[in-house]
């Protein structure tokens, strides 16, 4: 009888083949990982949210209800990429002398109350209407386009366009108890008569301005100062031709009209 002690033991593997065999990979549980992790994520924005305070949810739905594209040399006070209320409420990002978002709640108060009434009444036109928040207040640029004029073109006086944005905003601005300031803004385009400039026509507008909120019930008291800036601020500072540097710039200020008013407005 043979010894089979030292034969070797030989193992034979079978693969099947066919359809559902062969290897899947797992890009699936890639994606799967992908899924959870942004759930979570997700969940914890959530709880973070819910956590925070009212005032800091107002200012958080302010950033985001205010961002515009528009970039401007001392658009709102300071140089920087100008990022305001959806309406536009302007925060300005960093380039030399930014002016960072004040954490007044009036301010915020005043933002929201205008950017309601704007997209209200004037939804066609607030791209042209465009709020942000200073060190000095809250400021709206009221943009002169030249397909959606508020002044006549080279000229001082609104157009009906014009007289119903005013209208609209001296119904908010008469309600709040601070002073404002009106001032005019042209482009660089030049008169051909040298003894009208744009020094005066942004003087012209900004008094035409004035005027058109005191006619619709502002107290004319609450104008602390109208000013013409003609061309030197621009708001688009890379085109200073651009129409947008066009405009009104209207800032409620933070100094009170009637020390001991009302605060109690917003609710």
């Amino acid at each position: 009888m043979e010894n089979n002690e030292n034969q070797p033991i030989i193992i034979k593997k079978i693969i099947k083949k066919g359809h559902g065999g062969g290897h899947h990979g797992g890009a699936w549980k890639v994606a799967y990982a992908d899924f959870v992790t942004a759930m979570m994520a997700f969940f914890m924005v959530l709880w973070l949210v819910a956590m925070m305070s009212i005032e800091a949810k107002k200012d958080m739905a302010e950033y985001f209800r205010s961002y515009t594209i528009f970039e401007g040399t001392e658009a709102g006070g300071g140089k920087g990429v100008s990022i305001m209320s959806g309406n536009p409420v302007m925060l300005n990002k960093a380039a030399d002398a930014a002016v960072p978002k004040p954490s007044s709640s009036a301010s915020s108060s005043i933002s929201i109350l205008l950017s309601r009434s704007i997209n209200t009444h004037l939804r066609d036109l607030k791209d042209q209407i465009l709020i942000f928040t200073t060190n000095d207040g809250v400021r709206l640029e009221l943009v002169d386009l030249d397909d959606s004029p508020m002044f006549e073109r080279g000229g001082g006086r609104l157009v009906q366009r014009g007289k119903e944005v005013f209208k609209v905003l001296a119904e908010s601005l008469k309600k709040m108890p601070y002073k404002i300031a009106i001032e005019g803004h042209t482009d660089s385009f030049k008169f051909a008569n040298k003894e009208h400039t744009n020094w005066e026509l942004a003087a012209e507008r900004a008094n035409s301005a004035r005027r058109e909120l005191v006619k619709n019930g502002l107290d004319e008291k609450r104008v602390s100062r109208v000013s013409s800036f003609a061309d030197v601020v621009p708001l688009n500072g890379r085109d200073t031709f651009d129409p947008i540097n066009r405009r009104v710039s209207i800032l409620v200020e933070k100094k009170k009209f009637a020390p001991g008013a009302d605060e109690d407005i917003f609710r």
